[in-house]
């Protein structure tokens, strides 16, 4: 199976997601190939492809602005294809505020008159060490604010590796 990963990552732990799953796919020899909109690389067909999976994260209730655009003009090549769509969020690591993570979805498939296959959430990560004032009143007072702020105060990866591996597995041997 021939796997297109197209992602954008803010603070890199998108690109991680992505990359752990490429591993994963790669030792159940899939071919795997990535594309990163945010980078001045050459981008492949997407009909060269089976299937198809795209990532972002969640920055103040918005993906990428970059995976907006990309997604919305590859739109039509992209219906064609089997894909997932992974939105990582902080929203999607606590059970109260998977809504807001859905929502990402919803407002992310509106504003590229895209809807993928499917869908998973990803929990994001936390990551003080390089965050400046914005960021840190963001992650304190945005959606989140129902979590007690020590529990965000160390870096910390919210991620279920099992659980998004078992689940892109099955999306990859559908």
């Amino acid at each position: 199976m021939k796997v297109y990963i197209i992602y954008a990552t803010t603070e890199g732990h998108t690109r991680k997601v992505v990359k752990t799953l490429g591993d994963a796919l790669s030792k159940l020899n899939h071919e795997v190939a990535f594309y990163d909109v945010g980078s001045e690389q050459e981008r492949l067909a997407i009909a060269k492809f089976d299937k198809v999976m795209v990532a972002g994260s969640v920055h103040n209730g918005k993906h990428q602005e970059a995976l907006n655009l990309f997604v919305f003009a590859n739109k039509d090549e992209l219906k064609k294809r089997k894909t997932l769509f992974l939105s990582v969020s902080m929203a999607a690591a606590f059970d109260d505020s998977r809504s807001d993570a859905e929502r990402y979805v919803r407002e992310f498939e509106e504003s590229t008159n895209w809807k993928p296959s499917s869908h998973l959430l990803v929990a994001g990560a936390i990551k003080h060490s390089n965050y400046g004032y914005y960021e840190e009143a963001s992650l304190q007072y945005g959606d989140l604010t129902g979590h007690a702020f020590s529990e965000l105060k160390e870096d910390r990866i919210f991620t279920d590796w099992p659980a998004v591996i078992a689940n892109v597995s099955q999306f990859i041997c559908e």
